[in-house]
């Protein structure tokens, strides 16, 4: 069995994601999106033998990402499957995906190559 792809946003947002195969899940807010995101981190496959996530990539919108608190991010973040990657909504960028993405690149390999 492979790992899985999910993308969690609003209805606007998801929906092209879905004939793509991904699995989407719908939010109005960031509480909600923190709640999705906690109960697909649950989620476990068996991989010859072993217990591993089921999500290798989930994908959440910008505006939902930047409003989960920095508590639940470190923990949602703990380990480094599934990788939280904020993506732009139907509403357009708001470069917080950039920006959080290369503090991630930065954290791992200690430089901001970036710019972000």
């Amino acid at each position: 069995m492979n790992y899985s792809i999910a993308i969690i946003g609003n209805k606007e947002t998801i929906l092209g994601f879905k004939a793509l195969g991904l699995e989407t899940f719908n939010a109005n807010s960031s509480e909600e999106a923190t709640a999705t995101l906690f109960e697909l981190k649950k989620e476990t496959i068996e991989i010859k033998g072993d217990t591993k996530p089921k999500y290798a990539i989930i994908f959440i919108t910008e505006e939902l990402a930047m409003n989960i608190k920095d508590e639940d991010y470190k923990k949602l973040s703990l380990s480094s499957l599934p990788a939280i990657i904020p993506v732009p909504s139907s509403k357009g960028a708001t470069k917080y995906g950039l920006a959080r993405i290369g503090k991630m690149v930065e954290q791992a390999i200690g430089s901001d190559i970036m710019g972000a």
